[in-house]
């Protein structure tokens, strides 16, 4: 089994979760793994390196160099480092030809063994579809009827990307349509390869709406069954979004948060503290906010004594 991820320095830690979830998932699956890079800190890369040394047999890791995407629409605080997974095709040894792709933000709680095995025919992937459906078929200009897939969790055909040269038509169309880019090169996967993807079981990358949209929680539709299958039998939990969306913010309630948190106090960074958290413990701030509150007292009623004649 061939697994790609891609990092900055922002993602490191997160990424050691997700390998060491996929090897505590797949503990027979003999796996190798490649990590796509821009600069990052070397400490921090050898640190994740000795890590993922101690239970996966095969992990290299690849420097890419960021002028190969120069042209591509990137803005906020978004880098060119989004781009990578076009890069794949490019990056891996031309022996590679098929690599499942998953994101670090990601965890896998069940085998993938079915995920990779899945025959992609004529397909130049397989992936899960969005939820957004009509939103972002409108926005990209997608034909009726287009679903529009998640690149966080992909099966991709790497011989097939290098015959359709994947980065030459992508910059192509991001230099052509940048007011259609929103979620980088998710979108632009998704124009370029309208109708020729594979589209997956939901649980192969289970997306944030399942638990959190009130239409996928009606049993007594489709959607809602389908969304309860999944929800009972995953493989790959996706935390999508920003901000509280993640499991290492300290205000997120996605029901699978805890296992993630779990798997993170195996890895070398299990003490840093969650994103957003207060730096003071609760005691210590009521205790600055009495004394402000005291101090504060005291200074109006030194303006309210009365002067001497």
């Amino acid at each position: 089994m061939i697994i790609a991820c891609t990092i900055d320095n922002n993602y490191i830690r997160h990424c050691a979760v997700m390998l060491k979830s996929l090897q505590l998932s797949n503990p027979t699956e003999s796996i190798s793994v490649y990590i796509l890079h821009g600069v990052i800190d070397t400490g921090e890369r050898a640190r994740l390196a000795a890590y993922l040394g101690e239970f996966l047999p095969s992990v290299s890791f690849i420097q890419l160099d960021e002028e190969m995407l120069s042209g591509f629409p990137v803005f906020g605080h978004i880098t060119l480092a989004t781009y990578f997974r076009l890069l794949l095709p490019a990056a891996l040894p031309h022996a590679v030809e098929k690599v499942l792709y998953l994101d670090s933000d990601l965890i896998v709680v069940d085998s993938i063994r079915d995920l990779w095995e899945s025959a992609l025919d004529h397909n130049s992937i397989g992936a899960v579809e969005e939820h957004n459906q009509e939103l972002d078929r409108n926005r990209l200009g997608l034909a009726e009827g287009s679903l529009v897939f998640n690149a966080g969790a992909m099966l991709i055909d790497l011989c097939r990307w290098r015959r359709e040269n994947i980065l030459a038509t992508g910059l192509e169309f991001a230099r052509c349509h940048p007011e259609r880019i929103k979620h980088w090169d998710q979108d632009v996967l998704n124009s370029l390869l309208e109708s020729r993807w594979l589209p997956l079981d939901w649980r192969f990358n289970a997306l944030p709406h399942l638990w959190m949209h009130a239409e996928y929680g009606d049993s007594t539709t489709p959607l809602g069954r389908q969304a309860e299958a999944t929800r009972a039998n995953p493989a790959v939990i996706h935390f999508a979004g920003s901000g509280v969306a993640k499991p290492w913010h300290h205000r997120c309630t996605h029901p699978w948060r805890q296992r993630y948190l779990e798997i993170r106090q195996q890895t070398p960074w299990s003490n840093l503290p969650l994103e957003g958290a207060p730096s003071a413990s609760l005691g210590d701030r009521l205790g600055t906010l009495r004394f402000r509150i005291k101090s504060a007292g005291k200074r109006m009623l030194g303006k309210q004594k009365p002067r001497n004649p």
